[in-house]
Formats: structure tokens, sequence, C-alpha cells
């Protein structure tokens, strides 16, 4: 069962090498006291996009990526059953699942009953949506489309809010362009010591695109949802390329009640790093059991940075915390397990579930380059107090990096790299306070005009004078003093092209 514990008030692919062959996870569903065969129960792989349903004699087949899983069973009137799978397994072919009925207790009913809120959708429905949603950018975007199957209870006695629901939480994520699935088993919330913590199980499916321009753009904020998320992290802690995908790790260490970072020359011999070749799987046992991850590729979220204002705004820091002598193993895929073994905080615990991606996600853009510069402790920097207008209009910005997928093309640039499929060096936007603005390319200016899409300043459309008007929506905006990064979408030509960029200050 995924059960992580996320604290609200802490501080807290490109070109996959991992194989692409699949297997499959075969077996049976029955009834635990009959043993009769359960029809149309459903068998999927959490947090996925990858489900089927049991025939008439209660026969699944599941095809599936490599890497590890774990199989989550459902039937209406039956408790959820689990089983962890992985390609490496003699018995895929094999699975039996016996689901046990529910056996609701007469005492129960009535001591839940005693305790729920009638009104607890409008009393707490915005409270759950932040701690379970999320408040980021991404969340804006999603809705829960069954309210009405969420039950609120409140323990007075223990301060304690407990949400139940009796039918999966179907949830439209239109950022992403996934629906979710979410067989909640619980949220609760501690008052006394302000930690949330859910359980249960998503199964994802990709929602229709209405046109080209919605495809690439949920394609643009998947990269950006994926870029610097503990799935990220995980892959390249399996594949052993951490600092190549912009992550570095320290561990934390307390000296007199004072926490200090301790930077690491060998990420892997920290970790002690261990891979069984025959398993396919890869463990980790870190010697300290505080572990500070920092993904310096894409600075924190603006939104972030408002909630958390002594955070970094150089770089996403989250914090892994270890159970003693207990390891961690990883799947090719980035599964990893025991999930409750660890307790996360930081800026993986601010993304919940509107920014997930299923296992079974992949891009297909060149590797990202790690930036230059080292940042050998989590240093505290001071939030950013001049206004992003001003940033914007006050600063020329050079092109720094540049990832572009045009039809079925893909270029890359990056200011001094030796690998660049397009050159860039050229490149400057300027952004005037009164809404108009130049682009220079390779010494041809282009004027454009500009205007901030939303409320929240993380989406501007420019239409550029080149030679006809070209429309530019620019998405995922962080911007401060020294780097402007985006997800620039445009048509040219009838030809639809997204790309990942970041400026720098000329």
């Amino acid at each position: 069962m995924k059960k992580i514990t996320f604290c609200l008030l802490a501080i807290i692919v490109p070109a996959l090498s991992f194989s692409q062959t699949s297997f499959i996870a075969k077996g049976k569903i029955l009834d635990a006291a009959t043993k009769q065969p359960l029809q149309a129960a459903s068998v999927f792989a959490e947090n996925t996009t990858l489900g089927t349903a049991t025939d008439g004699d209660g026969n699944f087949a599941l095809y599936l990526p490599n890497g590890g899983y774990n199989l989550v069973i459902t039937f209406t009137g039956y408790q959820t059953e689990t089983k962890r799978i992985t390609s490496g397994d003699d018995g895929n072919n094999s699975i039996v699942v016996e689901l046990k009925q529910k056996q609701k207790e007469l005492e129960d009913v009535v001591v839940k009953a005693s305790f729920e809120v009638k009104d607890g959708w409008e009393k707490y429905g915005n409270f759950f949506l932040e701690n379970f949603i999320g408040k980021t950018a991404n969340s804006q975007e999603c809705t829960v489309k069954n309210k009405e199957t969420l039950h609120f209870f409140y323990y007075k006695r223990k301060n304690r809010l407990k949400i139940l629901a009796d039918a999966p939480v179907e949830i439209v994520n239109n950022a992403l362009g996934y629906s979710i699935k979410y067989t909640l088993d619980s949220f609760t919330h501690e008052y006394n010591t302000q930690v949330s913590q859910y359980t249960g199980y998503p199964l994802f499916r990709e929602l229709e695109p209405l046109n080209d321009e919605q495809k690439n753009r949920w394609k643009a904020n998947r990269l950006v949802a994926y870029n610097g998320s503990i799935l990220h992290f995980m892959r390249s802690m399996y594949q052993k390329k951490l600092k190549e995908e912009g992550f570095e790790i320290q561990f934390l260490l307390k000296e007199n009640e004072k926490e200090r970072a301790l930077p690491l020359r060998n990420f892997y011999a920290a970790v002690n790093y261990k891979m069984d070749d025959t398993a396919k799987t890869v463990e980790i046992l870190p010697n300290q059991k505080e572990v500070a991850v920092l993904y310096k590729n894409e600075e924190p979220s603006k939104l972030f940075l408002e909630a958390n204002t002594d955070a970094s705004a150089k770089f996403q820091l989250s914090v892994v915390s270890f159970l003693p002598n207990e390891s961690l193993e990883i799947e090719q895929n980035g599964y990893y397990y025991e999930q409750d073994d660890i307790t996360i905080t930081g800026y993986w615990a601010w993304e919940k579930v509107a920014d997930m991606l299923p296992y079974n996600f992949a891009d297909a853009l060149v590797p990202v380059v790690a930036k230059d510069e080292v940042v050998t402790s989590p240093t505290i920097v001071p939030q950013q107090t001049t206004k992003p207008t001003d940033l914007l209009t006050s600063i020329a910005w050079k092109a720094e990096e540049s990832r572009i997928i045009e039809g079925n093309n893909i270029t890359y640039y990056k200011r001094g790299g030796q690998q660049n499929s397009i050159n860039l060096d050229n490149d400057l936007y300027k952004f005037n306070a009164d809404n108009t603005g130049t682009w220079t390319i390779n010494g041809q200016d282009y004027k454009f005009t500009w205007n901030y899409s939303n409320t929240e300043k993380t989406k501007i459309k420019m239409v550029i004078q080149y030679p006809t008007p070209l429309v530019v929506d620019l998405e995922n905006i962080v911007i401060n003093a020294t780097s402007f990064s985006y997800t620039r979408l445009q048509q040219l030509n009838g030809v639809n092209l997204m790309a990942i960029e970041t400026r720098t200050v000329k």
C-alpha cells in the first residue's frame, strides 16, 4: 500500500535508457469464502494507465513494461487487495488473489455516523483539495467529478479529520491530460501536529486532446511535472545519472540542535548503491537517515516560494527520511518500495496528486543537461522582493537552453554546448513595460505585443510581427533576477511547436 507521510509545516526523459520490453501478469481472482471466480473485478497496476477486468472465469492478463508494480484488485462489496510484482518474478503467469467480502459491523456504522460532518464538503472541501490535489499551478486545472462519494469525519477528542470515500474519487487533470480514479483508503489530518497522510491506489487514463495545441500543451506540462520529481529522481538513481539529470544529494546532520548539510563526493557510495543483476533492482541504504535532494535544473515554483518564504529560490529542495537500517529497493521504471518506510518533506511533499505522473510515463526528448554551478549546501536564499513585471521588463533575456519539438523533429541548444543541433547564440527577448517588446534573432528585430494570460502571472501571450502576426504562448513561467524559464507553444507554417526554454540576463 502506498503510504507516504506529507508534513505540511516542513520546508521541505528524456531519452530514458531503461528497457521498453514488457512482461505479462496473468492470473485468477476468486471469492475467498466460496473459491468461485469473480467476473469484472478490476485489476490494475497502481499509479499507471494500465488496467483490465476479469473475464467470466475470473481470469485476467495485463501487459506491463518491465519494472515493478503494485497490482491492485478491487470489486464492489469486497476488500481491496494488492500484490507487488516485478518483471523478474517467476510466478507472474500464475497469480491467484482471493478477495474477502466487506463485513459492516453495526457498531462501526453507528460510531462513524456520530462523527460524520453533515456539511462536510462545504466545511472541509477546500482543505481536502489543497492537501490532496495540491496548491500548484496544475491543481488549479483539476476537478473532482464525484464529490458526493466523500464523507468527512471530525473526532473532536483527538482533534483529527478523517475523510473516506465509498467509491473511487474521480479526478480530471486538464493541466496534464489525465483522468484519475483514486481508490482512497483514507485521508487523515492531525490538527495537533499539522500532519496529513493519505493512502490509496490511483489508476490513470489519458484524456483525448481536442486539438494539436492541447496535445502539445499536455506534453509540455507533463515534461515540466516529470523534471525534478521523485519519479525522475528514482529513475536517475537507478541509472546512476543523478548529476547528469540535475540532482545532488546531501546528508542532513544535527549538531547541538542545529542542522547542517554535508555535501557528498560520491553519491552512490554514500547510499550503499547495490545492483541486483538477476532481479534488475537497485538497493540503497544511506549512511545517514536524513537525505536532502536538490534539483538544480529548475527553480521552485513561484507559488511554492510565496508559501515558503525561507526556502531557497535557486533549486528545489526535498528531504527523504529513512527508517534506521531499512533499505529502499528501486525498479528500473522508478517504482520503489517499501514506500511506507520513508517520509518525504519539502518540494516533493508540496507537489501532490495534481503533479503526479504514472509509472509508465516516458518522454522522448534529449537528456537534460545539468547546470554548471555547484551548490555546496542548501543555504537559505532570501526570496526576491522585486515584482515579476519589473524583472521581466527591466532586463534583456538571452537564450540559455532550449529543447524544441517541431512536428516529429527534436532540436536542442545550450549556450556554450558542443552538441547543439540549432544555434540560438543571438536569440534575445526584450519586454517593455508598455506591453511591447522586441525579439532579436541573428541580427533581425521583430516587434511584438504581450500580456499576462492569468492573474498568477505564469502565462504570457505574445503576438510577434514575423512578418505576419505569430501568436506565441509562454506557460509555466518561473522568473527571478537571473533567469527566466517557460514552456513555449506556437504554430508556424501549419506545424505545432513546443519548446522548454531558459533565458538568462544578457
